[in-house]
Parts: structure tokens; sequence; C-alpha cells
């Protein structure tokens, strides 16, 4: 097979959630000589983005490095490729702690995106909520916040505003919020998500533990009557589960449990 080739049956494989044999294609095609420029920069960019998926950021920042250059030279910033390839090595930086740098590197990809193809635009609202996990990460709450508004405001034009996407954003919403101490807020942001996916997915292991957390947080915020109502419900879809975490369960048990004591002893606080 010639490159395009390789590269076909490389995609076709992280289409089919086969990264490591994905991984094996694109290092081989990227030893390759009498490549073009893009496909050494596609095979990197595919290289890298199985190493980030992998675990080993390193590796990967290190490939996607090597595809920016190539693409920088021959493309130019403002090429859609090279911001995409940008927006990857930022989260390989973010992933090795090297936070600064995926900032600046996740901004730049972010401001190339918005010129390209404006706000309202699938790459550009997920390179925006990408970003807002780095600027959480680097105690930047407040451009973390602007930048997942960003990405949800995008997504419910895009998808509506009871898509899996917005429910990302949503629950993203509710960590920011708890990081503010403002558990209140950030409960009302995890249950919202919770109700998106529990219509769109349905009752399964996922849920149940989202479910479970809403459920604790209402009863470290002494809600007992609400508590009671979503920890007995994610017990019951637990059950459900072919696979049962007995960690979880037994958590949910124990404030389960301190729930209904608070209501026996008359403590109806919503």
């Amino acid at each position: 097979m010639d490159a395009s080739q390789l590269l076909n049956k490389a995609e076709e494989l992280m289409a089919a959630e086969r990264p490591e044999e994905a991984a094996a294609i694109y290092a081989d095609l990227s030893a390759m000589d009498h490549l073009t420029d893009e496909e050494r920069a596609n095979s990197l960019f595919g290289l890298g983005t199985c190493e980030f998926l992998a675990g080993k950021p390193a590796r990967a920042a290190s490939s996607l490095q090597r595809a920016w250059e190539i693409l920088y030279a021959s493309l130019g910033m403002r090429h859609p490729f090279t911001a995409r390839v940008m927006v990857m090595l930022s989260r390989a930086l973010f992933a090795m702690g090297s936070l600064d740098t995926g900032m600046e590197v996740g901004r730049s990809a972010l401001k190339t995106l918005e010129e390209l193809y404006g706000k309202n635009h699938e790459q550009t609202a997920t390179a925006a909520f990408f970003l807002a996990g780095g600027a959480q990460a680097s105690e930047r709450l407040a451009e973390s916040e602007d930048l997942v508004r960003q990405a949800m405001d995008a997504w419910s034009e895009l998808h509506g505003p009871k898509s899996l996407q917005v429910a990302m954003c949503l629950d993203a919403l509710g960590v920011l919020r708890n990081l503010c101490g403002e558990q209140r807020e950030g409960t009302d942001f995890h249950t919202a998500a919770l109700e998106i996916k529990l219509a769109l997915l349905g009752e399964r292991l996922d849920t149940a533990l989202a479910c479970g957390a809403v459920g604790i947080a209402e009863a470290k915020q002494e809600n007992w009557s609400v508590a009671s109502s979503r920890l007995a419900q994610a017990l019951r879809i637990l059950e459900q589960c072919e696979e049962k975490p007995e960690q979880d369960r037994a958590t949910f048990l124990q404030y389960l449990e301190e729930c209904r004591k608070h209501l026996s002893g008359g403590d109806n606080n919503a």
C-alpha cells in the first residue's frame, strides 16, 4: 500500500477505536522516505494522537511538535490543519504539566479557528472546551469559565441545548463553581447535566455514578430529601448494571443512611 492507503487504513482503525494498531501504521509511515509534507505531518499527527490516548503525553508532544513544524513551514499558521495539530499539542502539554506553554499554543489555535470559521463551529467549540481545561488547571478560573460558556453557546446552536456536548459544559461549569466555593450553584449545574444524560443515555453505569455524585453533593449541603432521592436512584440503577463498583455502592449507601437518619428525626430540609 502507498502512503495514502496506509493513512486511510490508520484512520479506519482510529474510527474503530483501535489506536494501538493505528499507532504502528503511523509510526512506520512517519519514518518513510519520499513523503509529501502533508503526508508526513498527517502521520506524525496520528502518531501523536495515539500516544496521547495511550497516556504518553511527552512522546505525544514530541510527535505533534514535529507535525506542527512541518505544517508551519509548508502551510502557515492560518491553515486549519495547523490549528488542529496545535489543539492536540496543547492537550499533550497540559497533560505533561507544561501549562503556560499549553495555554499559549491553545490560545493561538483557538484564535486561528475563530478567524477561519467563527465561534459557532464544531472545531472552534472543541478547541475552546479543551483550552478551558488547561485554564482551569492553571487556576485561571475566570478565563476557563468564559471558554466553557463559549463552547456551550456554540454547541447549543449546533446540537441543541439538551445535547451531550452541552451536558459536558454544564459539568465543567459545576466543577468551576465548586472550585470557587459556590457549592449550591455547582450542584445545580451538575444536576442539569445529569438530567440531559439520563434523557439521552438512559440508566447505565456512568449515569448511576453521576446520580450518586449529585446525591452526595446535596447531602453535604444538608438537603436530605433531595439527596435521599438521588442516592436511592443511583443505587437502583447500579443494581441493573452488569458492573457494580462496590466502593461506590458502599459510599452511596453510607450517605443514604445518613439522609434517612436526618429525615426520620424530622429534618425535612429539601
